[in-house]
C-alpha cells in the first residue's frame, strides 16, 4: 500500500505538552509504583493513628497518599511550563511531512528528517499523538494539526507499519 506524504501545520501550546507529560507518565512504569506508595502512606496513617491517635502527624499521611494517588506532588508540570516558556522551539511554527522514509521536520529556525527506527514506540489519547524515541523524549503531534480523517487513519497506518520495528516496542 502506498501512503502519500502527510503535510502538517501547527503552533505549539503549552496545555499539549502538559497533556503530553500525562499521557506518557501514565504508559510508564513510574505510574504503577506512584500508586503503590499510595498504598503503603495511606496504610502507615491507618497504622499511626491506631497505635498513637489522632494527631497532626498521624493524620498528614491520609492527604498525602490522596496526592500521591492522583500525582499531585510531582513538580514535572511546572518544569514543563518553565522548558516551553524558556525553549525558543515551541515559538516557531511546525511544519511536518510524514511520510514512508520518516518525519521531515521543519521550522523558521530548524530543519531536519528523522526515519521511523528514530522512534521505539507512539502513544495516542483524545488530543494528541506522542512519538517516543527515548526516556521521557517524544515529539509531540496535536490531533488538530491533521486535516481529515484520512491523514489520520494514513498516518496511523503508517506508524504502525514503522515504528518500533528494528529498535522493538518500549
Amino acid at each position: 500500500m502506498h501512503i502519500q506524504p502527510i503535510e502538517l501545520t501547527f503552533d505549539n501550546r503549552l496545555k499539549d505538552h502538559l497533556i503530553a507529560e500525562r499521557l506518557y507518565y501514565r504508559s510508564s512504569l513510574f505510574w504503577k509504583l506512584d500508586k503503590i506508595v499510595a498504598v503503603i502512606l495511606l496504610l502507615f496513617g491507618i497504622y499511626a493513628v491506631r497505635g498513637i491517635g489522632p494527631r497532626w502527624w498521624t493524620l498528614i499521611w491520609f492527604p498525602l497518599a490522596i496526592a500521591e494517588w492522583f500525582n499531585a506532588l510531582s513538580i514535572r508540570p511546572l518544569q514543563i511550563m518553565y522548558w516551553f516558556k524558556h525553549n525558543p522551539k515551541f515559538r516557531d511554527t511546525y511544519h511536518l511531512t510524514l511520510d514512508p522514509t520518516g518525519l521531515h521536520f521543519r521550522t523558521r529556525s530548524m530543519e531536519s528528517h528523522l526515519t521511523w527506527d528514530f522512534f521505539s514506540r507512539v502513544l495516542e489519547n483524545e488530543r494528541l499523538y506522542l512519538l517516543v524515541y527515548g526516556t521521557r523524549m517524544y515529539s509531540v503531534i496535536p490531533k488538530r494539526a491533521f486535516k481529515s480523517q484520512a491523514d489520520v487513519d494514513s498516518f496511523r497506518s503508517l506508524v504502525q507499519e514503522s515504528v518500533g520495528r528494528d529498535r522493538g516496542s518500549a
